[in-house]
């Protein structure tokens, strides 16, 4: 116990010489500190903020669409153009040997890092440089350090100015791809279309429907008053039959007049009984007498129109949705805009960002008082301090 308790005795520390010792090494170390403050080249830092282009998708053939249809069409654009993944291409683009090399070139950087090597001379460059994307507000920020601030500026104006040219070029190349395929895509929805169409076609043709909702109305007009018509016979019938005998002319007359209305209204109902599968389909097939479709037909003509019709909505609707992709791929190869806009330009930096000389100088101070005591507590034998415990009784039993 008493060996690590002198291990940890720092009572040299009352020794003047050990104090002034140790205030000269601090001393020499903050020297040492502000010195490299002083004579250390200044760096600084510049910011370019760059954010995607918004393209105007969305408002041309979209309009033509209305209701639920357009908004699905315009989620649909929204989520295929989506500004992450735009920010996230602008980083690519920007880390892009390409985009490096040019700028390597551009400023001899070679010379400037003092490197041999593009690829060394590329690592030296993103050692200086720092990328970050931000997706939550569609930002990218790309800042630089140098010694000299004007160069500074000048770099990341010419990685903006190039990185959206690289930018441009990749998009208008794969504006083309697009274009290829959506222009045979379109194509085939066309014919889809034009199907849709025909199909409607040759079953309102087949039916003879021109507004199924009018007609069936029509149809139902038509049946009330036959029906109405077939309860005042029976009731002059019946109120004859109480004074003459059967076979007079009146009631036969009526009686024959009842049969044409019965006929009638069975023939607008066409009422059959219950068939197979196989045989109601035939009876839906079968054409109705003349515009007007029989009454009981009514339902399965307008699940089949139904049906039809919305294929044909899709058909179309899927088609303007192409159409107006194709328009916007088109316009993105022709165009020659910038691909992203330049939030805030990089300015000239006025305040160096390091050597910190605060902390530099704070750094110093500590790292010499430390040294300095660790060296006083070592010269001063505490670190020897267990074997010359042992050794002080052997020299007692010496003397």
């Amino acid at each position: 116990m008493s060996g690590t308790s002198q291990t940890f005795d720092l009572s040299f520390l009352r020794d003047r010489r050990a104090q002034k010792r140790i205030g000269a090494i601090t001393a020499g170390f903050v020297i040492v500190g502000l010195l490299y403050v002083l004579l250390a080249p200044r760096w600084y830092r510049s910011v370019v903020t760059v954010v995607p282009a918004k393209s105007q998708k969305g408002s041309g053939l979209s309009s033509m669409l209305s209701g639920e249809l357009g908004g699905l069409a315009a989620g649909l654009a929204d989520g295929a153009m989506g500004v992450g993944a735009d920010v996230q291409r602008i980083v690519a683009v920007l880390q892009s040997n390409d985009v490096s090399d040019a700028v390597i070139a551009k400023f001899d950087l070679k010379k400037r890092y003092d490197e041999k090597y593009q690829e060394t001379t590329r690592e030296v460059l993103w050692r200086h440089c720092d990328l970050k994307a931000l997706p939550k507000p569609g930002l990218v920020q790309l800042s630089c350090e140098d010694t000299d601030p004007r160069f500074v500026q000048q770099l990341l104006g010419f990685f903006a100015d190039y990185g959206n040219q690289v930018f441009r070029r990749v998009g208008v190349s794969s504006a083309s791809e697009q274009v290829r395929f959506l222009d045979k895509r379109v194509g085939e929805l066309r014919l889809q279309a034009d199907q849709a169409a025909a199909h409607m076609r040759d079953f309102q043709e087949k039916y003879q429907i021109v507004d199924l909702e009018t007609q069936t109305k029509a149809v139902v007009g038509a049946m009330a008053s036959l029906n109405s018509q077939r309860i005042s016979k029976q009731l002059e019938l019946e109120y004859a039959q109480t004074f003459s005998s059967g076979d007079e002319a009146t009631t036969r007359q009526l009686e024959s007049q009842l049969s044409v209305v019965d006929r009638k209204l069975r023939s607008m109902e066409e009422e059959r009984p219950a068939t197979p599968l196989a045989s109601a389909k035939a009876t839906i097939r079968r054409p109705s007498n003349g515009m007007f479709p029989a009454a009981l037909t009514v339902p399965k003509l307008r699940a089949e129109f139904e049906t039809l019709y919305r294929d044909r909505k899709v058909a179309e609707a899927t088609l303007i949705f192409a159409l107006e992709r194709l328009e916007a791929a088109k316009a993105d190869e022709a165009r020659d805009t910038s691909t992203f806009l330049v939030l805030d330009p990089p300015a000239l930096p006025t305040r160096p960002t390091r050597p910190k000389r605060l902390a530099t100088a704070v750094l110093a101070l500590l790292l010499g008082l430390g040294t300095a005591v660790a060296f006083e507590w070592w010269s001063s034998g505490r670190g020897r301090a267990p074997s010359n415990s042992v050794a002080e009784p052997v020299a007692r039993a010496v003397v």
